[in-house]
């Protein structure tokens, strides 16, 4: 059972193309976390035009979507990781979370 969530906003992601940022996809948007203590997933991403991904794909038409999930898993990569700015923010912003609720307990 996840004990917090999480809306973490981003702007300016990098989606890198063939291992490049300079010809990558910028991205605008947020993600959903939701964890513990130990950390978070990301529960789905919203981009900034209205957009939602989830982790199984287009959930809403039912139907397969493979580039919905691999874009999902290519943005979540870099929220998750925290050799990026994006996700040292994201781990930051979690951190905080999480020891403001350990505070208030």
């Amino acid at each position: 059972m996840n004990a917090f969530s999480l809306r973490f906003d981003f702007d300016e992601l990098v989606i890198p193309i063939l291992g490049r940022n300079d010809n990558g996809l910028l991205l605008y948007g947020s993600a959903e976390l939701s964890g513990d203590h130990e950390g978070f997933s990301i529960e789905a991403i919203h981009l900034a035009g209205g957009t939602m991904l989830r982790p199984s794909g287009n959930a809403e038409s039912g139907r397969p979507a493979p580039f919905a999930e691999e874009l999902f898993r290519r943005i979540a990569a870099v929220i998750e990781n925290d050799k990026t700015v994006l996700g040292r923010h994201a781990a930051m912003e979690w951190a905080e979370l999480v020891e403001r609720h350990s505070e208030a307990v």
